[in-house]
């Protein structure tokens, strides 16, 4: 996702954004990172696509 917002790439970056989205909370779900750092890591990448 990195790569995509380094180049510009937004379009890509929309398609991805769910597909992101879930496997962040798919991770969370688990334990493996805790929810807040999920939504914080999904908050702050959609900022980004955002100001592109």
């Amino acid at each position: 996702m990195n790569l995509l917002i380094e180049s510009k790439k937004k379009k890509e970056a929309l398609k991805f954004l769910p597909k992101l989205n879930s496997e962040l909370m798919r991770v969370a779900k688990t334990g493996i990172v805790k929810k807040k750092n999920a939504s914080r890591n999904i908050s702050r990448i959609t900022k980004k696509i955002s100001a592109l």
